[in-house]
This record gives structure tokens, C-alpha cells and sequence, in this order.
């Protein structure tokens, strides 16, 4: 550590060297008296010197005897007595601040090879912790990448199986299943840290799916039909990659590649798959031909799921959970509505309403809505029906002719006792249950 110095001096031994030596002055002043302060043997000033020779070096040392020295001087030296030669007078007057000059210097080079030893002892120490430093980043090194490699065997063969698995879970005819099955395969097959679905709807891409964003970010939901992005997916269906200074225009800093999710039958596009982020030494020809492949796929299974909803949304009998459609429960209840106004019967519908059904897997959802039906079917009259009640399987409805309200009630405690006798152990599902008047005779 470097200290401040005046003329090669240390400050600090400077200014420790001026106290000493002034205390010490005084001290033999007060105490023993100018003329017996010079008898004194060892001198006082010897004190100076030996601190400041030992403590710091030769510069110091000698600097702690001049200093001393003065002092010496200053505080006046006795008068020779009778019968001494002046010689020997001078010698008596002098040996201290010569002795001072020699001590100073002589334990200062001491004190310097120590201090050239210690430092000697230091670079040697620092060079050893330098190479062993560099050994155990070089031993680090080897083994990241003997373990990387390790972990790179294992995630192909693991990204494979997940890309399987996650290709199944999308097989499925539900839309929202086929979206969580899509998002996985896709997180499977590019391993992007950041991904969106968009499908096109009013003329509009409108993000289905968002992966990895963050709350904040530039990144659009939206995508209008006049955005340079929209008009290449769609009017051009080019995929685009941001390596290309064309595509990097079109893309405007909204992602690394995009393109467009086509139907395989008459090859309109339905949406688009755009890649935020992702590593970039993954971003070469393959992974463009992966992410064409995948878009071929996405747009083959949400066709699929969506003629299915299409086809079930007409039928009578949904096939799944062996319930009455809501598209048929509309045109009933309707049909039912005006008889009863017509004729002069009561009326009432009651909806059942499965809470959290996002935490239940789509087996537990299939088996609750079979087995509300199979309670209607054992414990109600041959008039009333269950249906489906919207379209995400999560909420039923059992329309119930010539039953007022009350009648509902009991209708509904009724088959609240039995789903729970047969549900117990349906993974944590519980019910809502809501009885509405459609219309009461008078």
C-alpha cells in the first residue's frame, strides 16, 4: 500500500518522529533539568531513532536522528569542566548524534531487508496463488464441459421424449388442450426462452400463446394488417429470420423468426408462430427447418380440434362426457321456454359449476360431467336433461320442465348428495350450484 512521503519520507513517520522527539524533550526538561538531560545514559532521543529505524527503514532512521540531533542542539549543550580536554569534550558533546546516525542507518538496512524479504516471500505467495488459481479455473473449465456434454447427450435424448409426449398431450380434440400441448412441444423442440402463438382473427393477429415474456416489454399482443409483419406472413406466408437484413426490417425488433400457421387443406393462414429469444448459436438452417416442420404441425392440429368443436358444437350428444351439447341446450331451453309460456308450466335450469377445474386434468373433467349425467339418469324424472353448459367443460346445466323453483332446490340437493357420494376421491373437485327460473306458471 502506497502512503504519502515528503522528500522520500513517510508523513507518518514524520509526524510521529517530531512528537516523540518533543514529548521526550520535555519530559527530560521537567524532569531532570537541561544540563543532566546531556549526562543521561542511554539518551532519551535514543528512543526516536530505534522506533522509527525498526518501524519503517533507512530513510526514516536517519531522518529520526537529524530530528533528534536538532533537538540535541537546541536544548544546549553543558559547558566543559575544569580539567577536561576539549577534545574530550567534543566527543562527549557528539557521540550521541553520531551514534544516532549509525543506529539509524544500520537498523534502517535491517528493517529494509526485511521488508525486501517479506516482499520477495509475498510475489512468490501471490504467483502461487496465482497458479493455483489458474489449475482449479483450468480443472473448472474441463469439467463444465465434460458435464455439459454429458448434459447435452442427455437432453437430446430427453428432448425427444418430451417432444413425444408433448406431441400427444396436443393430439387431443380440445382447443385448450391443444394450445397447452403446443406451447409444450414447442418449448421441447426449439428450446426458445421466449415464445408467442398468434391466431388471426378480424383481420388481426391476436396472441394465443405468450412464453417468457415479462411485464414491460416492447413486444406487441397485437399485430394490425397494415404492420410489415403481418402483410409478409400473411400476403406473402414467407417464414422470416432476423439473419436477414429484409426480414430483420419486417420483423422490427419483435422477434427472431416468425412465421405463418397455415391450413393443411386449403393452406390459408390461421395464425402465426414468432420466436423471441433464443439462444444464438441454436439459430442456423436446421432450426428454420424445425420451426417450418412445427409450424406445419400447430396448423394441423388446431384445424383438427377446431372442425371436431365444430362438428360436436352441432351434434346432440356431446361423446366425450355422454351429455346433451350446449348448442342443443340452447334450441331446448328456447323451445321449452316458449311451451311453457304457452301452455302455462314452470320452467327452471340448474347450472353446476365445478370450481378450480383449471387444477383437474381432463380424465377427472370427463369422469365428473359422465357421472352428473348418470346421477340425472338414476335420480331424476325421464323429462329432465343435462347438458353441457358453455364449452370449456367446467360448468353443466339440467333443465328441469313443469319444476318451480322450489322444486329445483330440492332437485338440487338431491343431486348434490349423490355427485358427492360418487366424486369423493375426483382429485379435489368441488361444486357451485345455481337454480334459475326460466319461467313460472302463473
Amino acid at each position: 500500500m502506497n502512503q504519502p512521503r515528503i522528500l522520500g519520507i513517510r508523513t507518518s513517520a514524520i509526524i510521529e518522529g517530531l512528537a516523540i522527539t518533543a514529548i521526550l524533550a520535555l519530559i527530560g526538561i521537567f524532569v531532570f533539568g537541561e544540563e543532566k538531560l546531556h549526562t543521561l545514559n542511554p539518551h532519551p532521543f535514543w528512543a526516536v531513532v530505534l522506533v522509527l529505524a525498526c518501524q519503517y527503514g533507512t530513510a526514516e532512521g536517519i531522518f529520526a536522528a537529524f530530528i533528534a540531533t536538532i533537538a540535541y542542539m537546541l536544548i544546549g549543550t553543558p559547558d566543559a569542566a575544569e580539567g577536561v580536554d576539549r577534545f574530550d569534550h567534543l566527543y562527549q558533546v557528539f557521540i550521541n548524534p553520531i551514534l544516532w546516525f549509525f543506529a539509524g542507518w544500520g537498523l534502517g538496512e535491517l528493517r529494509q531487508r526485511h521488508v525486501r524479504e517479506r516482499n520477495h516471500l509475498t510475489q512468490e505467495l501471490n504467483a502461487a496463488h496465482e497458479r493455483e488459481q489458474l489449475i482449479s479455473n483450468s480443472y473448472n473449465f474441463v469439467k463444465s464441459r465434460k458435464e455439459n456434454l454429458e448434459v447435452q447427450i442427455a437432453g437430446q435424448l430427453t428432448s425427444t421424449i418430451q417432444a413425444y409426449r408433448a406431441a400427444k398431450s396436443a393430439e387431443s380434440l380440445d382447443p385448450k388442450s391443444v394450445m397447452v400441448g403446443v406451447e409444450k412441444l414447442i418449448q421441447s423442440v426449439m428450446s426458445p426462452q421466449k415464445f408467442s402463438l398468434y391466431l388471426l382473427n378480424d383481420n388481426k393477429f391476436q396472441a394465443a400463446i405468450l412464453h417468457g415474456w415479462q411485464s414491460g416489454e416492447a413486444l406487441q399482443q397485437t399485430i394490425e394488417n397494415f404492420s410489415p409483419l403481418y402483410q409478409a406472413v400473411v400476403g406473402q406466408q414467407q417464414v422470416l429470420v432476423a439473419a436477414n437484413s429484409d426480414h430483420e426490417r419486417a420483423l422490427d425488433g419483435q422477434g427472431l423468426i416468425a412465421g405463418p400457421i397455415l391450413d393443411p387443406t386449403t393452406r390459408q393462414v390461421i395464425g402465426m408462430l414468432k420466436i423471441e429469444q433464443m439462444n444464438f448459436a441454436s439459430l442456423g438452417l436446421q432450426t428454420v427447418e424445425s420451426f417450418k416442420a412445427l409450424s406445419e404441425w400447430v396448423g394441423a392440429a388446431l384445424m383438427n380440434a377446431r372442425q371436431y368443436q365444430s362438428a360436436k358444437s352441432e351434434a346432440i350428444i356431446n361423446p366425450e362426457r355422454g351429455l346433451l351439447t350446449y348448442g342443443y341446450f340452447r334450441r331446448q331451453s328456447d323451445y321449452m321456454s316458449k311451451l311453457a309460456k304457452r301452455i302455462g308450466f314452470n320452467l327452471s335450469v340448474l347450472i353446476i359449476k365445478m370450481n378450480a377445474a383449471e387444477s383437474l386434468d381432463e380424465g377427472t373433467r370427463i369422469r365428473v360431467a359422465r357421472q352428473i349425467g348418470e346421477s340425472v339418469r338414476k335420480t331424476l324424472r325421464g323429462i329432465d336433461l343435462a347438458f353441457d353448459y358453455q364449452t370449456d367443460g367446467s360448468e353443466f346445466s339440467i333443465l328441469l320442465p313443469a319444476t318451480p323453483v322450489a322444486g329445483a332446490n330440492i332437485v338440487r340437493d338431491k343431486i348434490a348428495r349423490d355427485i358427492e357420494r360418487h366424486l369423493r376421491d375426483a382429485g379435489g373437485a368441488n361444486f357451485s350450484y345455481i337454480v334459475q327460473a326460466l319461467h313460472e306458471a302463473a
